[in-house]
């Protein structure tokens, strides 16, 4: 390839979305993410110490969220670590469901 084929690939693939602007969506779906699970934790904690209820529910959104992200991260990059995490997760997420669905 030489160099005018490889800028022309280069927007094509980048018609919708700079580098910027992919680096800002990617930060953005991190500071969400972030604050989800703040939001799961203290509503765990909550429910937890006051009402003294199950927090299973809680804990299957969050597992299932970190199933989904890493399990995009192994299919980009194929390492044994991240799937192994992710069946780790996958075990806790089905768990969880599995005992809210049991204790309701």
């Amino acid at each position: 390839m030489d160099r005018d084929e490889i800028l022309a690939q280069s927007r094509l693939e980048n018609r919708r979305w700079d580098e910027c602007e992919r680096r800002m969506a990617d930060e953005a779906g991190t500071w969400g993410i972030i604050a989800v699970a703040a939001a799961v934790v203290c509503v765990f904690l909550i429910r937890m110490f006051s009402e003294g209820g199950n927090p299973y529910d809680l804990l299957a959104i969050l597992f299932v969220y970190l199933v989904a992200a890493n399990a995009y991260k192994w299919n980009k990059t194929r390492s044994r670590w991240t799937l192994l995490v992710t069946m780790l997760y996958a075990v806790i997420a089905i768990g969880s469901l599995c005992a809210y669905a049991i204790a309701g």
